[in-house]
Order: C-alpha cells, then structure tokens, then sequence
C-alpha cells in the first residue's frame, strides 16, 4: 500500500489515481528515524509584524552494499485538508484562521512542498554521500513564517495549531553508485518513513494607539480674556486585535482622574492655565478611572482589527491670563 501525504478524501483520490507508489523493497541505501521538531512560532501580533521561526528534521541513513552510494533524499509534505492553500492555515477552537507558510530556505522564498502534488512542487531535498557499509546522521533546517497585516484574527486562549500527521508526509530516496547525487527526486516513496509534526502559534491581545494633531484652545497668544469658554478638539485612533474589548482613559500631566488638566507657560512664567477634557463638546468628562474591566469615566470600544477614530474635547475658561503659549501633555491609556 502506498503512503498518501494528502489528508481527508483528497487522500483517497490519490489512491484512486495510483499517483504516489512505492520503492522497491530491495535498496542499497536506506533511511530511518525520520524526526520533525515542532513549529513553534509562539506569541505573535500578526496585525503588524511577522513571525520566523524554524524546525529541524532529522534522520539517519545507512549504505548496506559493497561500493559508494550517494542519494538525493526528499521530504515532502502535504497542504491543508479541502485542497491547496497559500499560504497554509493554522486554526483555533473556534474555526479562526491564522496563515502561515513553511519554507526551503532562510529567505523565506521557496515554498516546502511535494514532489507529486498541489501549488508546491518541491520538497526538502537533501544530497548525501554513504561509503559502504556506514551509516550517517543527517538534518535539515525548515524555516516559516507567519504574515503581517492578519487584522481580523482574533486572539485564542488555547492558541492556533495545524497538525501534521503520519498521512501528511512522506519520504522518497533516489540513489545511485559513486559520489554524487542525483540532484533529482524521484524512486517513489517508502512506506512508513514518516515525520509527523506540529505547527502552533498563540495569538495575545494587542492595542495600537496612533495620536492625531494637537489640541488647540484659543488663540497663539493665550487664551483671549472674556466670558465665553474656549473650546477645541482633535482625534487619534486605537487599533485593537479583532474582538478584544478595550477601555481608554485619558490622564493630563497632572494625574487628574477626572480629566483637569492645567496648562503651563514658558521660562519662568508661572501662571496655569486649566481646561477639561470631555467626551463630547459640553459635558461628560473625560478622565483616566478606566481598566481593563470597567469604563470608569472613560470610553469603551471593541477591537476590528482596524483602527477606529475617536475625538476628544476640551474646554478652557475665557478669562485673563497672562499672554502666552501655554500646553500640557495627554496621555492615552488603553487598557485591555
């Protein structure tokens, strides 16, 4: 019986079309102990950066005959179950998907494939050299990735994973006398010379915060003497990974949790100018006794994967002070 590397019913079609058989039991050289180590990416933040990692694998081979022997050995893997997929597909509990790719190489540019089957054509090949009668360790580094700029993947408690089992790889040797190689894949694949492994990831919770222009009140010179409150607002965006709850709080230079701040002049000016930071043009403070699970006197938002606009206000009293350029520092807590 021939060993498949495709998964669910795209493996019984292969055994239909007869397209995968198997070498001749007799060889000269033979390999076993085929080993993967798992694909660990870890945490990663695919809203806005990448993730490498790599994996060994492993095996030995032996040349049981009387002459030199070389093999070009194959390690070829299948794609994920309901047919190709680029890049492949880590899943969660919950049927969420996190995209990722295996590779060839350390630029992350060639695709680890089968030699038989799907968009990837080309599986890991390793070039060995047997004298007669040794036997050889032998690895080879496999390198993935997982892409940026995943904005609508959730984070998962229990993490995102893509298991690759016995029926997902698949070894083949092609061999000849002498010192060199092949070069080539080919002789069919040998039964029972599997590597199954595991491909898993975690997925955390993350915010962005990205501010907008400055608050402005008033006039350059100060805030114009008067009874008429001044007034000003600006906006600035929050980028939260998909579902994830958030609070914002809104804290002055001063540490008013109830959002008064108080602007300060330059050199040796010390006149202050207060103002309040509202969640709208009149009323409704806005203020830093939000945590990750209460509002407070914040505001409270859920995460896209995109980010989402917010505008904040103030209001300074119109009276006489000092003429001036007179500021102060927000700081934008997001708790999640």
């Amino acid at each position: 019986m021939s060993t498949p590397i495709l998964r669910c019913c795209v493996a019984l079609l292969l055994l239909g079309f007869g397209l995968f058989w198997m070498r001749p039991a007799q060889a000269t050289i033979s390999c076993s102990n085929t080993t993967m180590s798992p694909v660990a990416f870890g945490p990663v933040n695919p809203l806005s950066s990448q993730t490498d990692t790599q994996a060994t694998l492993g095996f030995t081979c032996k040349n049981s005959g009387g002459q030199t022997y070389s093999a070009t050995v194959c390690f070829s893997i299948g794609e994920p179950a309901g047919g190709p997929t680029d890049p492949r597909q880590m899943s969660d509990a919950a049927g969420d998907i996190l995209t990722f790719q295996l590779y060839r190489d350390s630029a992350r540019t060639q695709p680890w494939g089968s030699e038989g089957f799907g968009t990837f054509r080309t599986p890991t090949q390793v070039n060995i050299t047997l004298a007669p009668g040794t036997s050889q360790s032998y690895s080879a580094t496999l390198y993935a990735r997982v892409t940026n700029g995943q904005t609508t993947v959730p984070p998962a408690a229990a993490g995102y994973s893509d298991n690759y089992m016995n029926g997902d790889t698949a070894t083949s040797i092609n061999q000849q006398s002498g010192s060199t190689a092949p070069g080539t894949c080919g002789g069919g694949y040998v039964s029972g010379l599997v590597f199954p492994f595991l491909v898993s990831a975690s997925v955390a919770s993350q915010c962005t915060v990205s501010a907008g222009t400055p608050l402005t009140l008033g006039s350059a010179g100060g805030v114009a003497a008067g009874t008429t409150n001044n007034t000003g607002s600006t906006t600035f965006s929050v980028t939260c990974t998909n579902n994830t709850s958030y609070n914002i709080g809104l804290s002055p230079s001063n540490n008013s949790l109830t959002g008064a701040g108080l602007m300060s002049g330059t050199g040796g000016n010390t006149n202050k100018v207060p103002y309040q930071l509202n969640q709208k043009v009149t009323g409704t403070v806005w203020g830093n006794t939000a945590t990750s699970t209460s509002v407070g006197n914040g505001v409270a938002g859920s995460g896209s994967g995109s980010a989402k606009s917010l505008t904040v206000y103030a209001t300074a009293p119109g009276s006489d002070f000092k003429p001036d350029t007179y500021s102060d520092i927000v700081t934008i807590n997001v708790n999640y």
